[in-house]
């Protein structure tokens, strides 16, 4: 009997510990409904970052859902509301355009929030951040019975709801296949008693706290499979059951999780590395460093994704059984959200020209900036996006607009003159159909009194999404100098074939910075260009001094002009002076002494003859371009040695006429010239038609005869 009663005794001491099991899962969490007043500040536009799938592959309804934050500080901030009550399975998966690229550095930034209860035999089971290429994609969750949700899984780990089951690959076939997660276990299932096994309670065997670890929950090795053994009810046969608990990687326990507060997450991979570095509570909400926060970083063997493309969904998983927690997340940045660039464009409006870095803009020129900031592209639009543009020095705007691609405009303040930086608000967000918004702010350059940089300034263009920069050029600001220039005498009278000096003074009137050398005088003569010059800085301080040559000016007046431009293009009016060349003379440079005509064989008839080769009249004329003359000639009678007389005529044959010379002056040609030196050949194209030829009668007799041509030559046709 006392046996029995022994046996009787202990058979209720089992039960009572499998009545004490249920009894640690039974406590409620609460105090969290300020949760989404006290948010910190995130993303809005949740919906296009995740799919809410309403039913899991497991068949339980999905209790997630997006939801607006509720804190003034935290304006234009969406939360994903994961469980909040016992018995809940809910989840959140990235959509396909917002995958993790395992192939590129990427980053992620979250608050989460993981309850108000930090006892670890009191709160809710806690969440997982998860990576996954599950089969069943958006819908994917450890396979849970809907009617029995074991809480330790957190919708993510492997089912131990069987105690009889010894194979650990059993286990990691119920979890999210192909994945890694990092798990926020906010109540430590640790029971190992013969009553618990099978009845998921055991995967934190060890583990007393709050803690947060990692692991692959489709693979078997994340599971090890526990035994443990009692007496019948009868005291007479020893009974095994069986259990599994969790090997926890990179495990950091005694947190307090869920103490009512957002805990800041990062989570940020190296792609080379195949490095996950993920850090928590490194900041507070206020912006605060916090120095109780850790950070990890584990190598991940990716080959568990079976991913082909490196591609795999990410998101956040949670449950609940008998006790309840609120879960949420904030997101601060995601990957893929929005892809955007900026640029700066500078024009300088008075002489309509880019101006890019190393320029110069002359004072007082206007000026306009153009902001341009491009959507390219991601899950979500851009949107109230602050621009805060840093401002050029020596530059005052008195103009400022935004222009949208949709073509709408937003009138804007322009910035105070002397300010630094602005800021301004888009108005609009930007997407693929109003890409592009242009801020421009219009204004002139200061009047500056030495030459001024506008130093390089880089403005930033931001949401909570993204963030982009654009670097506004540095250029000079020049002085608006006024120069003058004189020029010492308005008139040189010079021979022809004399060189000139022309000399003067450049004044730059309460100049700071100018020296001779800063100067270049630009020559113009009779309205060609001549080659500029830099004045020396081994003249007297504003004097310079050029040579024209001989052979570049005309006979008679020359008009010089000269203007003088400093190295930042201030400019003097033009100043002109006379040059006049004295001409010189009109003659004849040669004419052959004797000229000879072509033999005549007399035959009682009239004969007429052309000359020969030694025929030369060259009129020289150095009275300047332009100038004019005549050319006569006039003949005596052809006798021979003895005063015999030959009967004929000299005849002057051109354009088809012959006129008979005499002794009253025949015109045998006129010119003008067309150089300050001109040589004419008057008998150059003459030919076997043209020219001077000569007629005997036929009473001429036999005999060599000859004549006097006189050339007479005038400055002028008659």
């Amino acid at each position: 009997m006392r046996k029995w009663k022994k046996g009787l005794v202990l058979a209720v001491v089992v039960g009572l510990g499998l009545w004490g099991g249920a009894l640690r899962s039974s406590a409620a969490d609460d105090g969290d409904a300020m949760s989404l007043a006290t948010a910190p500040s995130g993303l809005d536009q949740l919906d296009k970052i995740f799919t809410v799938p309403s039913v899991f592959s497991n068949g339980s309804t999905n209790k997630a859902k997006i939801s607006d934050v509720t804190n003034a500080a935290a304006p234009n901030t969406q939360a994903v509301e994961l469980v909040n009550a016992k018995n809940q399975v809910a989840g959140v998966w990235s959509n396909d355009a917002n995958r993790f690229n395992l192939n590129e550095d990427t980053t992620l930034k979250a608050w989460v929030y993981l309850g108000s209860q930090s006892s670890a035999s009191k709160a809710g089971a806690g969440m997982t951040f998860v990576l996954q290429n599950d089969a069943n994609g958006v819908s994917a969750a450890a396979q849970v019975n809907p009617s029995k949700i074991l809480a330790e899984t957190m919708a993510t780990w492997g089912v131990d709801s069987d105690n009889k089951q010894q194979d650990p690959q059993v286990i990691a076939g119920t979890a999210i296949q192909n994945s890694w997660a990092l798990e926020f276990d906010t109540y430590a299932h640790k029971e190992t008693s013969y009553g618990n096994a099978g009845n998921g309670l055991s995967f934190d065997k060890g583990i007393k706290t709050q803690h947060m670890a990692t692991g692959y929950p489709g693979n078997a090795a994340t599971y090890a499979s526990q035994s443990v053994k009692s007496w019948d009810l009868t005291g007479v046969l020893l009974g095994t059951r069986y259990y599994f608990s969790q090997n926890h990687t990179n495990l950091v326990d005694g947190l307090a999780l869920g103490n009512g507060k957002w805990h800041h997450l990062v989570l940020d991979w190296h792609a080379a590395s195949r490095t996950m570095t993920y850090t928590f509570d490194d900041v507070n909400p206020d912006g605060s460093e916090n120095t109780a926060g850790f950070t990890k970083s584990e190598v991940i063997d990716t080959s568990q994704f079976h991913s082909a493309d490196g591609l795999v969904r990410w998101g956040f998983m949670a449950a609940t059984g008998s006790n309840s927690s609120s879960n949420m997340v904030v997101i601060e940045s995601a990957p893929n959200m929005v892809k955007a660039a900026a640029s700066v464009k500078v024009t300088d409006t008075t002489k309509n020209r880019v101006v890019n870095a190393g320029d110069k803009v002359k004072a007082k020129h206007g000026l306009q900036y153009d902001y341009t900031v491009n959507y390219q592209g991601g899950s979500q639009d851009w949107n109230n996006v602050k621009a805060d543009l840093k401002l050029p020095e020596n530059v005052t705007f008195k103009t400022a607009a935004i222009q949208y691609a949709d073509g709408s405009k937003q009138i804007l303040t322009a910035p105070e003159a002397g300010a630094k930086e602005v800021s301004y608000q888009l108005g609009k967000a930007l997407y693929a159909t109003n890409a592009t918004a242009t801020i421009t702010l219009t204004g002139t350059a200061d009047d500056v009194k030495i030459n001024s940089n506008t130093t390089t300034t880089t403005s930033t263009f931001k949401n909570k999404t993204f963030s982009t920069t654009a670097d506004s050029p540095d250029y000079v600001i020049t002085v608006d100098q006024p120069i003058s220039l004189y020029i010492m005498k308005s008139n040189y009278p010079v021979n022809k074939g004399e060189d000139v000096k022309v000399s003067g003074l450049v004044i730059a009137e309460d100049s700071e910075q100018l020296k001779n050398s800063s100067i270049t005088v630009h020559p113009t003569l009779n309205g060609e260009k001549l080659a500029s010059f830099q004045m020396s800085d081994d003249d007297e301080s504003g004097y310079y001094a050029l040579t024209i040559k001989a052979d570049q000016l005309k006979v008679g007046k020359n008009t010089l002009t000269l203007w003088a431009a400093d190295m930042d293009d201030n400019e003097s009016p033009e100043a002109s002076a006379t040059i006049t060349v004295s001409g010189g003379e009109l003659g004849f440079k040669s004419v052959a002494a004797t000229s000879r005509f072509q033999p005549i064989t007399l035959d009682g008839k009239a004969q007429e003859t052309g000359r020969q080769d030694d025929w030369q009249v060259v009129v020289s004329d150095e009275r300047g371009k332009g100038s004019n003359w005549q050319l006569q000639a006039k003949v005596g009678d052809f006798t021979d040695a003895a005063g015999k007389k030959l009967p004929g005529q000299l005849l002057f044959k051109q354009a088809g006429e012959t006129t008979v010379l005499n002794d009253q002056g025949t015109v045998i040609d006129q010119h003008e010239t067309t150089s300050d030196t001109d040589e004419y050949d008057v008998t150059k194209d003459w030919s076997d038609q043209t020219g001077l030829f000569y007629k005997s009668n036929a009473a001429a007799t036999p005999g060599n005869y000859g004549g006097k041509i006189t050339w007479t030559l005038t400055n002028a046709p008659s």
